[in-house]
């Protein structure tokens, strides 16, 4: 196959979307919802923008060099901690058809701006180009420098991912970037509102802050076509020839990650049949052989090894983080907010697993050709993902209760911490037979978003969320009158919360399991589509 020229792979990324359209009206649904969404901020941002134009440069020029950094910063990490990737042009189903990596990356870079991200930021900039056109010449560089800086935010998205999905299959190494990531994570809001609340004159913080911005590679291309609006031409090309090695560094970067045969990132370690997992569990081989059992060791396995489940678990263990620092960068005391610490990570652990099996991939044909029941299925699932999650959440809501100095309120946590659990795990077990939604296969960019998931996803992720709420309100109820009245109500939440935890999973596992059943294969379906 000869190297497709740009534009076909932009009619490919068109006619895969149309295609998805008529696959599956949920599909139709998210794009227009999104569509909408993108048009009130596109507006909104936009006619702020274009008002700039009417304002001296001293004040537009911050705005926009400040927010197109924040906007490159938002495409390359937002997908690695929220929203994923969209892979509808995905570089391994190019494999077989031997195009090159440098033919096949500039066409993968346009075909992400084929998107509601990408268009809406590409109409920012042209409202940015407005803003600017305070001369003639100014006009035609701003939009090729904008033009720059939109390709960049592209790229980095791109780059990141493929990167961190490399980095992340050496076993070393990828615990302890969670981890960092995870640090990161909590620590920028709450550093940047501490930043605020010490700045006597926050005008001119903003000022500082864009004048920094200006010279580093996410702000070269923004602070370049504020420089030609200034009349500043000599540092614009200085700072428009950085933003272009940028790019390039950045293409060469994505290109390098991709691999040899442009398939996809190249990590050590965790491949194909390199090695198998034979260690045992401490718990699960002490319990007598069972489907569920079984299905339970082999999660527990995905628990242990696969990125996807290791970023899932990451992410869980930060919570108990974030209800510490955000109130504290706000100046104000954390005690009492670490009570929230444990009912917090429960809500969370349940409602994790409310698209577990999509994880499977194709392995889950090996359930239905072996006539695994639903029961046993979902069982395995709650076994493995309990045997860890109740011990942490238990320790996290004694913990928390107790360094908040409201030992007296031990019981009320615990309360609503098990009933939250058992709620998300019952819901769960359901949600995941009855609406599964795709997700990025095994082996693949965990940072991925595959086709046909974002309708699905949002609104499986919005009715599991209400609905765990919901069942876990006999439970929470009594809790929080324990922490506004009497204590002595949190020695009726936690009763409660024990007989919902078990009520709810066996529940979840009952229900489910029949929904299963009698849904298996389209659920192998729909997950083998992911």
């Amino acid at each position: 196959m000869t190297a497709p020229p740009l534009r076909t792979l932009v009619g490919l990324k068109l006619l895969l979307l149309r295609n998805g359209f008529r696959r599956s009206s949920w599909q139709l649904v998210a794009f227009v919802l999104g569509a909408v969404w993108a048009l009130v901020l596109v507006l909104t941002l936009g006619g702020g923008l274009v008002a700039l134009r009417f304002g001296p440069m001293d004040l537009a020029g911050p705005v926009v060099v400040g927010g197109g950094t924040l906007a490159v910063l938002g495409w390359a990490f937002l997908p690695l901690v929220a929203f994923g990737v969209d892979e509808t042009l995905d570089p391994g189903r190019f494999a077989t058809f031997g195009v090159p990596r440098r033919a096949l990356v500039p066409g993968l870079l346009l075909g992400g701006l084929v998107g509601i991200p990408g268009v809406a930021t590409a109409l920012l900039a042209v409202a940015v180009v407005v803003s600017f056109s305070r001369s003639v010449p100014a006009v035609p560089f701003c939009l090729v420098a904008l033009a720059v800086g939109v390709l960049t935010a592209v790229a980095a998205s791109r780059t990141t991912t493929t990167v961190a999905a490399a980095v992340l299959r050496g076993r070393r190494t990828r615990d302890a970037l969670a981890v960092l990531g995870g640090v990161l994570a909590v620590g920028i809001g709450p550093g940047f509102n501490v930043a605020l609340q010490r700045a006597g004159d926050v005008v001119q913080l903003g000022r500082d802050i864009a004048g920094v911005a200006g010279w580093t590679p996410p702000g070269f291309a923004f602070a370049a076509a504020a420089d030609a609006a200034d009349g500043r031409w000599g540092t614009a090309l200085l700072r428009f020839l950085l933003a272009l090695l940028v790019l390039a560094g950045l293409l060469w970067a994505w290109t390098a990650a991709l691999g040899p045969a442009g398939t996809g990132p190249t990590g050590r370690g965790d491949t194909g049949g390199a090695r198998v997992d034979t260690r045992t569990h401490p718990v699960l081989d002490r319990l007598p052989a069972s489907p569920a059992v079984a299905v339970a060791v082999r999660c527990s396995r995905y628990w242990r090894r696969d990125p996807r489940y290791l970023l899932s678990a990451a992410s869980l263990l930060v919570i108990p983080l974030l209800v510490v620092v955000l109130p504290a960068s706000q100046g104000r005391g954390f005690g009492a907010w670490l009570l929230a610490a444990g009912p917090a990570l429960a809500f969370v652990m349940g409602w994790s697993l409310h698209n577990d099996v999509a994880y499977d991939h194709s392995a889950f044909a090996l359930h239905v050709a072996a006539g695994v029941r639903g029961r046993d299925d979902r069982a395995g699932r709650v076994l493995a993902a309990a045997l860890w999650q109740v011990p942490v959440a238990l320790v996290v809501a004694v913990a928390g209760a107790v360094l908040s100095d409201h030992a007296d309120l031990v019981p009320a946590v615990l309360g609503a911490t098990l009933g939250l659990l058992g709620a998300g795990l019952g819901v769960s077990s359901v949600a995941s037979a009855l609406a599964p939604y795709p997700a990025p296969p095994p082996g693949a960019n965990p940072f991925q978003q595959p086709r046909g998931a974002g309708a699905a996803a949002v609104l499986a992720q919005l009715a599991t969320s209400g609905l765990t709420t919901a069942l876990a309100l006999p439970a929470l109820v009594p809790a929080v009158l324990a922490l506004v009245g009497p204590a002595w109500a949190g020695w009726i939440a936690l009763p409660v919360g024990i007989v919902l935890c078990g009520l709810w999973t066996w529940l979840g596992i009952t229900q489910g399991g029949a929904v299963l059943d009698r849904r298996a294969p389209e659920v192998l379906a729909r997950v083998s589509g992911s």
